[in-house]
């Protein structure tokens, strides 16, 4: 098969060494947290992020606080990944590995349908030729590329590899490691928020694209087949804390986030797009990409492939989103209820699409049930709505 390699290369993967690992999208929901637990499993971190307030909120944040991780901890501004020159910096700085984090972060229903391409598919598929390039380029040196095969994760989407259309009209079950390659197609049904339906469609073709790309850049070149393996983690929604939310609005803005399409339903909207029915804690998911980079990382051995595909979520095939979350908001959050903040009356539609789940040793922990994701997310926002009636 051409995606196979030796038993040396495997040997060459597990390599002991935690050497620094780029993060690229480290203020992001899901970067923040990454940085924390690859920090905290001892690697040290180059992140990468837009603005200087961007280092300011993560130096600030008390999980860094907490870990003081010193000079294991260094930034590049980085404003925008699909500008070839973006990570020029990075190589000079060196690293042995990246976590490729950073996403278009866009509300679907606010973007109008002409910035699609420039906000949502281009910077997608540009930045991972860029984050590859920049992974092959410095692998291949002497010094502190050492001339290793170099880990590349990356942070992809269930919206890669699940049908478009399954969201709306079928029951689905995937097997693990049984992945259909499918581009989203249509048809779609109506919206009440215009562009909705239209703008997920183009973010999961463009996350098709971009995981596509990774098999096409390896294929077509002999240096990066030789010196790069490849992870893309698929997490189904993401649900839980955002440490660098300060406020309700910034809880709820971004894609990687899914509290925003949690809270829609539980703050009294009767949403009519359908949501999968399983989700993942955003502490499982960054926690998964620190596992992925080690050069022992089992399913590498396993498989002997050069690039893994892998979805992230709970063992939980349920309708939490739809029935359980409201009954714990009656349980457990009623004082918030009766101060507007949330909602019993809210409907969310959802599609069982269930994927079974990685076997509990290929990452070495079990993934958070979904109260405890909601209650993580729920606990946050009361807090964020208590503070600001307070101001």
């Amino acid at each position: 098969m051409a995606d196979q390699i030796t038993d040396q290369m495997v040997d060459q993967m597990a390599e002991p060494g935690k050497g620094k690992v780029l993060i690229t999208g480290a203020s992001s929901f899901v970067g923040f947290r990454t940085v924390v637990s690859t920090l905290e499993a001892g690697y040290p971190v180059l992140a990468a992020v837009p603005h200087q307030e961007d280092v300011d909120r993560i130096l600030a944040a008390p999980s860094i606080k907490r870990l003081k991780p010193g000079a294991a901890l260094s930034f590049i501004m980085v404003p925008d990944i699909a500008d070839t020159d973006s990570l020029k910096e990075a190589v000079k700085k060196g690293f042995a590995s990246i976590v490729h984090c950073d996403s278009p972060q866009f509300v679907p229903f606010l973007m109008p349908a002409d910035q699609w391409n420039a906000k949502i598919n281009y910077p997608l598929i540009r930045g991972t030729n860029n984050v590859l390039s920049a992974a092959m380029n410095h692998a291949g040196k002497n010094g502190k590329g050492g001339g290793k095969r170099m880990r590349v994760v990356i942070t992809s989407s269930v919206t890669a590899c699940v049908p478009y259309s399954n969201y709306w009209e079928q029951e689905t079950f995937m097997n693990y490691g049984n992945y259909p390659e499918h581009a989203p197609e249509g048809p779609f049904p109506p919206s009440n928020r215009p562009n909705e339906k239209s703008a997920w469609e183009a973010l999961a073709n463009a996350k098709f694209e971009a995981m596509q790309f990774t098999r096409k850049f390896l294929a077509e070149s002999s240096a990066a087949s030789s010196r790069l393996s490849i992870v893309n983690l698929m997490p189904t929604l993401i649900l839980g804390h955002d440490e660098l939310a300060k406020t309700t609005r910034q809880f709820t803005n971004g894609w990687q986030s899914a509290n925003l399409w949690a809270l829609r339903h539980l703050q009294g909207e009767k949403v009519d797009i359908k949501l999968p029915s399983q989700t993942v804690h955003i502490d499982d998911v960054a926690r998964a990409h620190t596992v992925a980079l080690d050069r022992a990382f089992k399913e590498f051995q396993a498989r002997k492939v050069r690039t893994l595909d892998l979805y992230l979520s709970s063992d939980e095939i349920s309708s939490g989103l739809a029935f359980e979350a409201q009954d714990i908001v009656k349980r457990d959050y009623m004082d918030a209820v009766n101060k507007g903040w949330l909602s019993l009356k809210g409907e969310q539609p959802v599609n069982r699409i269930m994927i079974q789940t990685l076997p509990l040793k290929t990452f070495g922990f079990g993934f958070a049930a979904f109260e405890k994701q909601i209650k993580s997310m729920l606990d946050q926002f009361v807090a964020l709505k208590a503070k600001e009636e307070k101001n």
